[in-house]
């Protein structure tokens, strides 16, 4: 059935006449008196009788009416959301965020791309930087959001597949436990060279706060401290809140635990470590993830 003839036959009942649903779709009667013949002659029943009283449904008429209006509703809705889809106005977007970044930026960024794409459901799930590559390119991540020391070169390692784009670089400070209420706003970094420091395991896959660390220290001409490996920074708070060693975090990150860990600057400071945004290239992103993109790192990145 053409949903269009349906239309015109539920115009008809709804007017009882086929000159004024004519009228009111703009049209001949001849045209749509043809749509309602061809719509009969293809169900093969009678859907309207004709009386003196006007047009009245038959029994196939009244149940065409109940169907069909549910029809075209539903025809319509699901017009509009592909258009919303093909838009990227609406949908789902499967998206990994490394905490630090959640934490300082996300909040905005995903207001903004609200504003742009209201109707789209968003996954949200904290990354494991083992495996985020692997994720991107098989398909279960539309964008992931990452930190690493370096963007050029983690683009470099994924230039096959994998679009890398820097989105912005975020501070980094010392994370200690409350017997450093009393130290200086910034502290020698050789102090706290002799302290045990709670750091993610490195990985090889997405080389990040740890390897950025190493290079820095070497680059002090300092030897490499005692360093305690962590899962997450969600564990890595309570060890530290326990003086069970130090750590490195957004200075923001005291805000959220503010009463049981301080924050220091350091000299000479830590290098801020790199935003970036990762998409495979082996495949069209999706509408929303593009837009999402879009608001991430400008429309340019986004298409190329």
């Amino acid at each position: 059935m053409d949903i269009r003839h349906i239309r015109y036959f539920l115009e008809i009942t709804r007017q009882g006449s086929i000159s004024k649903a004519a009228k009111v779709l703009q049209m001949t009667q001849p045209p749509l008196s043809a749509s309602l013949k061809n719509l009969e002659d293809e169900l093969g029943v009678r859907l309207l009788d004709r009386t003196a009283r006007g047009i009245t449904p038959t029994r196939a008429g009244r149940l065409l009416l109940e169907k069909g209006a549910r029809l075209v509703d539903e025809t319509e809705h699901l017009t509009q959301e592909l258009m919303r889809q093909g838009q990227g106005l609406s949908g789902s977007l499967h998206l990994a965020v490394i905490l630090p970044f959640a934490w300082a930026y996300l909040p905005r960024v995903l207001a903004r791309f609200r504003e742009a794409s209201p109707g789209t459901d968003i996954s949200l799930t904290d990354v494991n930087p083992g495996n985020v590559i692997e994720q991107i390119r098989n398909g279960n991540l539309d964008v992931a959001i990452v930190a690493t020391g370096s963007a050029s070169r983690l683009q470099t390692m994924y230039q096959d597949d994998t679009r890398v784009e820097l989105i912005s670089k975020l501070g980094i400070s010392p994370v200690l436990p409350t017997r450093f209420k009393d130290a200086p706003k910034t502290i020698p970094l050789q102090d706290l060279m002799g302290e045990t420091w709670l750091l993610p395991m490195p990985s090889l896959r997405l080389p990040g706060m740890t390897e950025m660390l190493v290079d820095f220290w070497l680059a002090q001409g300092l030897p490499l401290p005692s360093i305690k490996p962590v899962t997450s920074l969600q564990t890595t708070l309570p060890l530290v809140a326990a003086d069970l060693g130090i750590s490195i975090m957004p200075p923001e990150i005291q805000q959220i635990a503010r009463t049981t860990i301080v924050t220091r600057k350091i000299d000479p400071p830590i290098p801020p470590m790199e935003i970036a945004a990762v998409w495979s290239t082996a495949r069209e992103p999706s509408e929303v993830a593009t837009k999402f993109i879009e608001v991430l790192v400008g429309p340019r990145a986004a298409r190329t």
